[in-house]
């Protein structure tokens, strides 16, 4: 018997390690976060998408990892953000953004 899935169980996030060896929790793909999304990079879905494509810039990825950490880490600037990821990491932490953000694509 395949087991029910509760609609009301709360999502879980990503989990990454950054550079002061603390693991955080990215926020899972919501409403919420994709309302996030649009509000932080003045567009709508649509044309986020367009902009990941055309502009796969170290800007919008700090912007990006910045989104998914707002849920559980409210207080924490971009620029503390930005931080926490050394120029070694920087590959591990693109894929895990573009993995989390594959969710949309149905």
């Amino acid at each position: 018997m395949a087991k029910k899935t509760n609609i009301l169980e709360e999502p879980k996030g990503r989990k990454i390690t950054l550079a002061d060896g603390k693991v955080y929790t990215l926020a899972p793909i919501t409403l919420h976060t994709l309302a996030t999304l649009e509000q932080g990079f003045d567009c709508d879905m649509e044309g986020f998408e367009a902009k990941l494509k055309e502009q796969r810039s170290f800007t919008v990825f700090e912007k990006l990892l910045w989104i998914f950490l707002q849920d559980d880490y409210p207080n924490m600037t971009m620029k503390e953000v930005g931080k926490l990821v050394q120029v070694r990491q920087v590959g591990e932490v693109i894929k895990e953004l573009t993995d989390a953000l594959n969710e949309l694509k149905v």
